[in-house]
C-alpha cells in the first residue's frame, strides 16, 4: 500500500475517533443530568433529617401524613414569642410568617410552645437534610441564614407595597361619585 493511502486511512479513522467522542461527550453529561432531575422529582417516602439551626429552636417530630404533607414540628424554647420561621430543603425555603401578610404581625409561636410546619412533600426536593434556616421574633430580632432572611424582608416588602395599592385603590374607589 502506498503510504498515502495509509496516511488518508488513518486520518479518516481519526476524524471518526473524534466524531465519535464528541458525540458521546454531548449526549453522556445530558443523560447523567436527566437521571439526577428524574431522581429529584420522585415523590420522596419518608423525610430526610430535620434539624435546627437556630438555637432554642429544637425539631421535637418530623413525618409525612396520609395526604402527603411533611409535617415538622418544632418547639420554642426562647423567651421571645415568634412571629416567622424559614424551613430549607436543598434551594427551597419555605416559611410560614405572619410578618408577611400583616403590618403588625400576630404571634405564630408563644415561647415554650410548639408549632407544626406543614408542606406538601411534592415541594420539597433533594435529599439533603431539612433544617430550621431562620427565625423572626416579636421584638424584631432575628437569627439565622442571611439570604434566608433577606428573601423573607423583601417578600415582606412586596407584599406590603401591594396592600398600601389595594388599600389606596380602594380609597379612589370609594371617593369617586356613582354616575
Amino acid at each position: 500500500m502506498k503510504p498515502a493511502r495509509i496516511s488518508l486511512i488513518l486520518f479518516l479513522t481519526l476524524v471518526l475517533v473524534i466524531l465519535v467522542a464528541a458525540v458521546a461527550a454531548r449526549k453522556w453529561p445530558t443523560r447523567l443530568a436527566n437521571q439526577q432531575a428524574r431522581q429529584e422529582n420522585q415523590e420522596i417516602q419518608s423525610l430526610p433529617p430535620v434539624v435546627s439551626s437556630i438555637k432554642g429552636i429544637e425539631v421535637i417530630s418530623a413525618f409525612i401524613d396520609e395526604k402527603g404533607s411533611a409535617n415538622i414540628t418544632v418547639i420554642n424554647k426562647t423567651e421571645k414569642p415568634i412571629i416567622g420561621l424559614s424551613l430549607s430543603a436543598g434551594n427551597m425555603t419555605f416559611s410560614d410568617d405572619n410578618g408577611i401578610s400583616q403590618d403588625i404581625p400576630k404571634i405564630l409561636v408563644a415561647p415554650n410552645h410548639s408549632y407544626t410546619f406543614q408542606e406538601s412533600i411534592t415541594n420539597i426536593k433533594g435529599h439533603g437534610p431539612i433544617r430550621v434556616s431562620a427565625v423572626f421574633y416579636a421584638d424584631n430580632s432575628e437569627e439565622g441564614d442571611d439570604t434566608v432572611r433577606k428573601n423573607v424582608h423583601d417578600e415582606r416588602e412586596r407584599q406590603r407595597e401591594k396592600r398600601i395599592r389595594a388599600k389606596e385603590k380602594n380609597q379612589l374607589y370609594e371617593a369617586t361619585p356613582n354616575r
